[in-house]
Formats: C-alpha cells, sequence, structure tokens
C-alpha cells in the first residue's frame, strides 16, 4: 500500500479488501435480517441491481463484471472498466453489516494511495467524471434509497447487466 497521505486507516471485518470512504460519496449500510437459507451473494446482487438503476436513471450504462462485486461501467477505448460503486458486506447472525458506497463527486484522486479492492488490472470513476456534470450525493440520496429498499423488497429484479473487463477490437 502507498503512503496514505494522513487519511485514516481503519481494519474492518467485511467482504472485500481496501477501500476509501470520504466527501462526495455516498455510503449505504443496510442493516436487514436475510431469511434462511442465507444467500448472501443475491444479497449482494441485489445491492448492486439498485446502484445500476440509479445509474440507468442518470443516463449511464453501468453493470457487472464477472467475479468482481460492485457496479461497473464497460472497459472503452483506452480505460479498462471503472468502478463507480464498491460493495464490501458481512453476515453475522444472519445479519448484514457494512454495504456499498456509490461515487458521486468525490475527488478520485484519493485512491490512487491504495490499490481498490485489491484489484489492479481497473479503474475508479465517479458520477460526475462519467456524466460530466456535477452529481452531488444529495441529487441521489432518495433515488438510492427507494432502488434499495426495492431490490430488497424483490419489486426491482435483478438483471444480468453484463460490463466488460477490456474494450473489445472492432
Amino acid at each position: 500500500m502507498n503512503d496514505t497521505a494522513g487519511t485514516p486507516v481503519v481494519d474492518t471485518d467485511r467482504g472485500g479488501k481496501i477501500t476509501w470512504h470520504g466527501p462526495g460519496q455516498l455510503v449505504g449500510y443496510p442493516i436487514i435480517g436475510l431469511a434462511e437459507p442465507l444467500d448472501v451473494v443475491n444479497y449482494v446482487r441485489r445491492l448492486e441491481e439498485s446502484l445500476i438503476k440509479v445509474c440507468a436513471d442518470l443516463g449511464l450504462e453501468a453493470g457487472r463484471v464477472d467475479g468482481r462485486s460492485g457496479v461497473w461501467l464497460a472497459a472503452d477505448a483506452g480505460r479498462p472498466a471503472r468502478k463507480v460503486a464498491a460493495i464490501g458486506v458481512r453476515v453475522s447472525r444472519a445479519t448484514t453489516l457494512h454495504g456499498f458506497a456509490l461515487n458521486c463527486d468525490c475527488d478520485l484522486g484519493a485512491f490512487t494511495a491504495i490499490v481498490p479492492c485489491g484489484i489492479t488490472d481497473a479503474g475508479v470513476t465517479s458520477l460526475s467524471a462519467e456524466l460530466g456534470r456535477p452529481v452531488t450525493v444529495d441529487d441521489v440520496r432518495s433515488a438510492v434509497a427507494e432502488a434499495v429498499c426495492d431490490a430488497l423488497d424483490g419489486v426491482l429484479p435483478v438483471g444480468e447487466h453484463p460490463v466488460a473487463r477490456v474494450a473489445s477490437a472492432m
């Protein structure tokens, strides 16, 4: 890990590797009881689905990269796949802990001091960077809350939304 430039580092017991939380991120930590038998992957997919919907409603096509959690934008000319939302959860006694971080208008330079989620062959981005206009936490807070509730209630079905890690050759 690189020098964290004065940013506190806190060790946690959730899934995933190192991440960064700071101003300009909408961080949601739903604490809910999961039904038996536990299906943690389904829970993570529902969180992803809610954030994919919010991205789509803003005009941004996002999805999933096979084998990686979070919400991603597809690789394109000169850029690898980019993560716009990280997800890291833990389940204890059938209760979820931790959650997601959606990059709205955060300082992406903060990620240069770490290897986000331990992934070296992908990038990190924000809604503002991708849309070319400011998108604040306040702009998306209520839409994210509604989408998370809809996804967890089963109102918002989980779709595939595949995203390529690398740009395809033309």
